[in-house]
């Protein structure tokens, strides 16, 4: 057991860094404290036995660039890769080594051509002062000085540490004894990382250990957040020394500003403005804006506000929006123009890095941790200035930068302590080890690079073999040094691999590892959100009414809780960012119902001129709008302009062979469906087209794709719109309807064979004509629906152009389903009064169809994970849906 009450004054104790404040907290729980009490872990005590002032490492890498560079025209295998920040610190690392171990580079190998130049190199930075030279010249100084007030806690220490250690000791200095009596020893195993901290939680709660005699070792820094995290459930208290070093917001938000001013672009524009740094009116306006059009921020937003032509593809709301944004947008430019000019064009370069730190430091002002980071990187930055004389220079500072750490003090260090096998902690009754596979146990640094242990083999350096012995010796000590010890490890990861135990972990235990004892209970606890029939009815109802489109009622359908967002909260969808591919289809649906309304009939046979002209209208439009995508638009235009005539050749066929003309395009509509007595749904919508024949009507509704109309969708009233279409209209028309029908205005893909091979002998080879690939096309893009009336001649006389009409062999046209609308109506009205009573009594259950989450603009609130739910029909079928002698 550590006992540190009988310390003398002004005695020294060396221990790694992370150590300190519990060793601290040891002194003063046994003792009053002590007078002159130090503390400092083993390089640095070495360090602070010289009064010389070394140069920080970032800037000896400087140097030993420029030194690097004088080199550069003698070198060829090295030439591009030495001047790297990577090879550079590897080199640093490795002349580190050579002075410590007082090795001279003189014996460097020269037996390959690389090694040639790798001698070459490190001959050159050798002389350079590092740190490296002054731990050997004070090594040398301590051979002949008194170590008695030195006290060394028994750590994990590396090669030169236990070099230093054993100098220390032979000269009087003291190992600190932090050993219990070991008295179990437990080798579990579980099914993966997960299972196994929960194992490792449950058996402290389940044996009511003090978190305060608990340590837990990982050999996988992954470990760290699910314990965390576990432990939180669990209310476990622990401090977590793994995350002693981390990452610097003040840093990143440095190195954003240092590289948007190397590169002055978009793509580092948009980081500066969502670092934290800029707080200015309508700021997130201007990143919006700048993520549709990528305009130089110097330069005035005003081409929307200039707009001359007017166009049937892009709302009007949409256009509004985008015209108030640019306005806000305009705002926050002329606000933050000021404050980048410094940035994208300083005077020098000493005036570039003081408006960066004060800009940093303005936006962490009230967090003193990372304060200090930037006087750190000030007080870097003076050493450095002189060496930086080109863009190319700060292009070097930013990547070593990146690499830069703090060691940040711990918030507490009570309850549990979690390290990794590589740092260590302070000797606890309970010892947890956990994640202990041949991948990550025992953890042995090994040398790895351009010098490898290879290399290192041709230096009196010591053997990877005598490293590797006194790393296994110092970790067997570690983890055997406490009352009570449980190593574990999982059988796979989640991935399902399997995983298994490290050897030198087999050969601790004679028997084999035994299942974590895990105790699991599920009960299922889904919170449905709900709401009351008094507050549904405040909602959605007004005026005894719940108005909305057909498509509203099907996205309730597809999910609840998205239609309670959108049509109870009356949450608008976000505003979606830059030029929508919707807007091709939206020009097809519009060139459509202009043809139909300006030649009837004859729309098919439009001429190419007006039809050029009516794309070229629109595409200026859009051009205007988005000028900053002005080739994509052009060559959208040929596009469409292709797929278009295929498409009016397609339905030139059609309307060759139906006797129907257009009637009505875009029909507006207001219709009423009653849920009880008191409330109805109030319908509006418009419908595509409606086709004539005397006074019958058919339904068109033009789709930017292929789509079907499903029995089963219906029901599930996933497929409201369509046979909707056909009730209203036969009221509001007062007239028959013959069928509701899908057109694809795409040109669909499909899968051609050049030919088939008979497999009767003699086996023969026949290619696919010219005509069975036409018979391909016009099937797989043949109008889609539901045929009503028996008289389907009139509306496709050969009975090839809509899906399920055919002509038999009496050369009559018939569908093999004849559906009846008046009981489709019945039906629809029930369909409606159960949707109804469903959002009247609050039912807004997070219960999403499938695909219904694909494109929702509110899954960031709902954040479901879970499996589709099924739709299964709201009523019944039955063959009243057909008409008599059809099935």
């Amino acid at each position: 057991m550590l006992n540190l009450s009988n310390l003398p004054i002004n005695s020294i104790i060396l221990a790694p860094t992370h150590l300190h404040s519990f060793l601290n907290q040891k002194v003063l729980s046994q003792s009053n404290g002590k007078i002159g009490l130090r503390f400092y872990s083993i390089a640095s005590y070495l360090q602070s036995q010289s009064l010389n002032d070394l140069p920080s490492t970032e800037a000896i890498l400087f140097t030993y660039r420029d030194k690097i560079k004088e080199l550069s025209t003698s070198l060829s295998i090295y030439k591009e890769a030495a001047l790297t920040p990577a090879f550079l610190k590897q080199c640093y690392q490795f002349i580190q080594d050579l002075k410590i171990w007082n090795i001279s580079p003189e014996s460097l190998l020269e037996d390959t051509a690389s090694n040639k130049e790798l001698k070459k190199i490190i001959l050159t930075l050798y002389p350079i002062h590092t740190t490296g030279n002054i731990l050997h010249s004070n090594e040398v100084l301590l051979q002949h000085k008194s170590a008695t007030h030195i006290y060394i806690y028994p750590s994990l220490f590396s090669c030169e540490e236990k070099k230093w250690v054993d100098l220390l000791l032979s000269n009087g200095a003291h190992m600190l004894d932090d050993s219990m009596e070991n008295k179990s020893s437990n080798f579990y195993h579980a099914l993966n990382k997960r299972q196994e901290i929960e194992g490792c939680a449950q058996y402290i709660i389940e044996h009511q250990l003090d978190a305060e005699d608990v340590a837990i070792t990982i050999a996988d820094a992954t470990y760290t957040p699910i314990i965390k995290q576990i432990f939180q459930r669990y209310e476990i208290p622990f401090c977590d020394l793994t995350y002693n070093n981390k990452s610097s917001i003040a840093l990143q938000r440095f190195n954003i500003l240092l590289s948007y001013f190397l590169f002055c672009d978009y793509d580092h524009l948009l980081p500066c403005l969502d670092c934290g740094i800029f707080h200015v009116d309508h700021l997130t306006s201007l990143q919006k804006y700048l993520q549709i059009y990528q305009k130089d921020i110097f330069q005035p937003f005003h081409h929307l506000q200039e707009i001359k032509h007017t166009s049937h593809v892009l709302d009007e709301n949409d256009l509004e929006k985008l015209i108030d944004l640019e306005i806000e947008a305009e705002d926050a430019r002329t606000q933050i123009v000021p404050l980048l000019h410094p940035i994208a064009q300083p005077k020098s370069f000493e005036s570039l890095f003081l408006t960066v730190l004060q800009y940093v430091f303005d936006s962490v002002q009230n967090n003193y941790q990372e304060q200090s980071v930037l006087i750190q990187v000030q007080s870097l930055l003076q050493e450095i200035l002189p060496l930086i004389q080109t863009n190319t220079d700060i292009q070097f500072l930013l990547t070593i930068l990146n690499d830069f750490r703090i060691s940040s003090s711990l918030s507490s260090i009570q309850g549990a302590t979690i390290s990794t096998l590589s740092q260590g902690q302070l000797t606890k009754t309970h010892h947890f080890i956990l994640g202990t596979t041949q991948n990550n146990y025992p953890a042995f640094p090994i040398k790895s690079g351009i010098f490898n242990e290879t290399y290192y083999q041709s230096i009196p350096y010591p053997t990877m073999e005598k490293r590797y012995q006194q790393h296994l010796q110092q970790l067997q000590q570690y983890i055997f040094q406490c009352n009570h010890l449980y190593i574990s490890y999982p059988l796979g990861t989640y991935e399902g691999k399997s995983l298994e135990p490290a050897l030198e972990i087999e050969q601790i235990f004679n028997h084999p590892s035994i299942v974590y004892p895990l105790q699991e209970s599920y009960e299922s606890n889904i919170q449905k959100p709900y709401l009351s029939n008094a507050i549904a009815s405040e909602l959605f109802v007004k005026d005894h009414k719940i108005k909305g489109s057909i498509s509203s009622l099907e996205r309730y359908i597809r999910c609840p809780f998205s239609y309670f967002l959108r049509y109870g909260l009356g949450l608008k969808e976000p505003m979606k960012l830059g030029f929508s591919d919707s807007y091709m289809g939206t020009l097809s649906h519009y060139l459509l119902e202009t043809l139909t309304s300006t030649y009837g009939k004859q729309y098919t046979k439009a001429p190419i001129q007006k039809i050029d002209d009516l794309i070229q209208s629109e595409i200026q439009a859009l051009q205007e709008v988005f000028p900053d995508i002005h080739d994509h638009l052009q060559t959208m235009q040929t596009r469409i302009k292709e797929s278009f005539l295929q498409t009016l050749s397609r339905l030139q066929e059609f309307e060759e062979h139906s006797q129907f003309q257009p009637y009505l395009q875009e029909k507006e509509f207001y219709y009423n469906f009653p849920i009880n007595d008191d409330v109805s749904f109030s319908l509006h919508g418009f419908i595509d087209r409606i086709d004539k024949y005397q006074d019958i009507l058919c339904i068109l509704d033009y789709k930017s794709s292929a789509k079907s109309l499903s029995e089963t969708n219906v029901l599930a009233a996933l497929q409201l719109q369509l046979l909707t279409y056909s009730i209203v209209t036969k009221h509001l028309e007062n007239k028959d309807i013959i069928g509701a029908y899908y057109v694809s205005l795409k040109n669909e893909n499909i899968t051609h064979s050049a030919g088939k091979i008979t497999r009767r002998k003699p086996i023969t080879y026949n290619e696919t004509g010219p005509d069975e690939l036409n018979t391909l096309l016009y099937n797989t893009h043949r109008l889609n629906g539901w045929s009503m009336i028996n008289k389907l001649s009139i509306l496709d006389d050969q009975g090839t152009h809509i899906t399920g009409i055919r002509c038999n062999k009496d050369e009559e046209i018939v569908t093999s389903k004849l559906y009846n609308l008046d009981t489709l109506e019945i039906y629809f009205h029930e369909i409606y009064q159960i949707i109804g009573n469903r959002i009247l009594n609050g039912d807004i259950a997070i219960e999403p169809s499938e695909h219904a989450c694909d494109y929702c603009a509110y899954h960031e609130i709902c954040r479901f994970h879970g499996l589709p739910f099924d739709r299964k029909p709201l009523i019944e079928k039955d063959n009243a849906i057909y008409w008599k002698g059809e099935n």
